[in-house]
C-alpha cells in the first residue's frame, strides 16, 4: 500500500451503497421525527383554529392567543404535544421512504456502473 495516493485513501474509508442507504435511511427517519417534534405545537394550535372556526352566528374564532393560553390552561405545556407518537411515525417513515426511494433510483439509473458497488 502507498501512502499519499489520495485515490487509493478514498477506496479504502469508501463504504458499500447499501451501508449508504442504511445511514441515510435512519437519517431520514431521525430528521423526521425532530421536524415532528419542532413543528408538533404550531400545528396542535392550527387544528384548534381550524375546529374553533367561529364562523357560525356571526362571531369571530378565538385569536393564535387565546387558543394558545386555553391550550395550556387546559394541559400545560404538554398539551402542545398530544398526538406526537403518532406524527413522529408517520414523518419518520415517510422521510425514510422518500430518502431511500430516491437513492436507490439515483444509483440504480447512474451511467457509470461503479455507483452500484
Amino acid at each position: 500500500m502507498k501512502y499519499g495516493d489520495r485515490e487509493d485513501d478514498m477506496m479504502m474509508i469508501r463504504p458499500d451503497s447499501k451501508t449508504v442507504m442504511a445511514f441515510q435511511g435512519v437519517s431520514a427517519a431521525m430528521a423526521g421525527g425532530l421536524s415532528a417534534l419542532i413543528t408538533m405545537p404550531l400545528d396542535t394550535i392550527k387544528t384548534r383554529l381550524q375546529v374553533l372556526d367561529g364562523d357560525e352566528n356571526g362571531k369571530r374564532g378565538p385569536t393564535v392567543g387565546q387558543t394558545v393560553r386555553s391550550l395550556v390552561k387546559e394541559g400545560g405545556w404538554m398539551a402542545c404535544y398530544r398526538g406526537l407518537g403518532p406524527r413522529w411515525a408517520s414523518m419518520s417513515i415517510s422521510a425514510t421512504t422518500m430518502i431511500t426511494t430516491y437513492e436507490f433510483l439515483k444509483r440504480t439509473s447512474a451511467k457509470n456502473p461503479e455507483v452500484l458497488t
